[in-house]
């Protein structure tokens, strides 16, 4: 009989938090002070953050080089200053793509009137891929109530999907070795999972979904 896939909840409650200066980020995989050796990735995925940033707070500004971040805006505005100091909006609904190749400095920060929650992924170049390239950064607004969004990333196999599920909804994700689900809103009442919460999907195989009464919003990294 063929193996079915192996489906881990990790609770929002679960998760590794750092706060500080007006920022708060629930950790998925081992980032910065919260180092678990069992919990460094989780196929092509290399960190899961769930933040939320008070109004006018910034990360502050910083590198990143050979690496693919895909950030999801779930509430309020992000603003994004890149290398040459020209500010982006990034609403809520936006999903940001930076492949930072060769090196990439910038900030991100909320309006001043107003926090923003974002999702962020972090997903790490492959061993047979090349050297990193040049950087790019790419915005996407999907309109997710005519279906999922799929975004394949620069590492062969691996995809970023943000999906709408409406109440009830039933509903599964492509296959794949090792899929991440994130619940950015609503819930899903099979496999039980609120906001915040996620499940670590192992192994081939069918998962089906279904959206709780509210319906869900939901961020799927899979690595095939």
């Amino acid at each position: 009989m063929a193996r079915m896939p192996t489906v881990r909840p990790l609770l929002r409650s679960d998760r590794p938090v750092s706060e500080g200066g007006g920022v708060t980020s629930r950790h998925g995989l081992s980032f910065g002070a919260h180092y678990d050796p069992e919990r460094t990735s989780f196929g092509a995925l290399v960190a899961h953050n769930d933040d939320e940033l008070a109004p006018g707070v910034a990360y502050g500004a910083h590198e990143h080089r050979d690496v693919e971040i895909v950030a999801w805006v779930v509430d309020g505005t992000m603003v994004h200053t890149g290398p040459d100091g020209e500010e982006t909006r990034v609403p809520a609904g936006t999903l940001q793509h930076l492949v930072a190749g060769t090196g990439w400095h910038h900030d991100e920060r909320a309006t001043a009137d107003a926090g923003v929650h974002l999702v962020q992924i972090w997903v790490t170049p492959g061993m047979d891929d090349p050297p990193p390239g040049p950087p790019a950064l790419t915005h996407h607004r999907p309109d997710l109530d005519a279906g999922p969004f799929v975004l394949a990333v620069r590492r062969p196999g691996v995809t970023v999907t943000v999906a709408r599920l409406g109440a009830g909804e039933t509903w599964a994700p492509a296959d794949g070795a090792f899929r991440h689900l994130h619940v950015a809103r609503g819930a899903l009442a099979d496999p039980a999972a609120g906001p915040g919460d996620a499940l670590e999907v192992t192994g081939a195989g069918p998962v089906a979904l279904h959206a709780g009464p509210e319906g869900a919003e939901l961020i799927v990294v899979t690595t095939g």
